[in-house]
């Protein structure tokens, strides 16, 4: 059996993902807008149709900005802060940043959690090296295979293939995060007329205080 050519195989899954994306009205009926099919299928077509680097590049720019929506889609309401947090020289700019903290808050699991750090990884490995680079070198390889969103079973159809999928995952265990939790509230201001009762009634008691020394035996 004749061999389809490479480029034939990714213009057959364009197709596919495209056929797809008509059933993204009735997925929305279903409830499953959740998973932000049309977005899904955008970033899978844009991971294919790109290089090995622009694949590892792509997934994981998109993603990070995918985390940075997820953080400030938790946090109170306050875009100066979280401005200065995840922009430019701010705490939370990195990748690597973001990762840690949604993980702490549990807003991601442990093995999207280690799988990001993967990608992160990938993603450097990938940006540092100025000769021809693919995930054919070894280093990548294994670190591919390390990923642990998705069965081991699906390496057989090969090293990038099973990145993508797993980029792809990834992305929908996000989504569905931002669909299921409640965004934290801004805490009310410090009440002072607290301090002010407790000092209050300090000032009282001291008033009826009676020394040890003073007391009838």
């Amino acid at each position: 059996m004749k061999k389809m050519p490479i480029q034939k195989k990714l213009d057959y899954l364009e197709q596919i993902l495209i056929e797809l994306s008509n059933l993204i009205d009735i997925a929305d009926e279903s409830g499953l807008e959740k998973f932000r099919l049309e977005e899904f299928i955008d970033f899978r077509k844009s991971l294919i149709q790109e290089s090995d680097r622009g694949c590892a590049l792509m997934a994981a720019a998109f993603i990070e900005d995918k985390l940075e929506k997820l953080l400030e889609s938790y946090f109170i309401e306050n875009e100066k802060v979280c401005k200065q947090l995840l922009k430019a020289n701010g705490a939370l700019a990195t990748f690597s940043s973001k990762i840690d903290l949604t993980f702490l808050l549990g807003l991601i699991p442990k093995n999207v959690f280690n799988d990001l750090h993967i990608l992160r990884k990938i993603r450097n490995e990938f940006a540092h090296t100025a000769s021809e680079i693919s995930f054919k070198k070894s280093s990548i390889k294994d670190r591919t295979k390390a990923l642990s969103t998705l069965s081991k079973k699906l390496l057989r159809d090969g090293t990038r293939a099973y990145f993508t999928r797993s980029m792809t995952t990834i992305l929908v265990a996000i989504n569905m995060k931002m669909e299921s939790f409640e965004k934290c509230s801004t805490p009310k201001d410090f009440d002072t007329d607290i301090f002010d009762k407790s000092l209050s009634a300090l000032e009282y008691e001291l008033s009826n205080y009676q020394p040890l020394s003073e007391l009838e035996v």
